[in-house]
């Protein structure tokens, strides 16, 4: 048999869940070592690059168009104020 004598018989419940380990263990090993499977995960590892480059690409765009439009946004309000402080500052015209 496979079992050592030493060890205690097992149960069905424990043998089958043993037996599962070891199918387990055993397609794991099959797939670390299987060329399809190793061609498969270095091209799923590159579209996984591609795409974490593209998301970093659209961040820094989106980050870049925000940063122009709070920019503009406070250039306007800078502007709209000097109009009211040169508007305050002269002198009103009576005729």
């Amino acid at each position: 048999m496979d079992e050592q004598p030493n060890e205690p018989k097992l149960s069905r419940k424990q043998w089958a869940r043993q037996q599962r380990r070891a199918a387990y263990l055993r397609a794991k090993e099959q797939r670390a070592s299987d060329p399809k499977q190793l061609a498969f995960m270095e091209a799923m590892k590159e579209r996984r690059r591609e795409a974490n480059e593209m998301a970093r690409a659209r961040r820094k765009a989106a980050t870049k168009e925000q940063k122009a439009r709070r920019a503009e946004a406070n250039r306007l309000a800078q502007d709209q104020q000097l109009v009211l402080m040169v508007r305050s500052a002269r002198p009103e015209r009576t005729t």
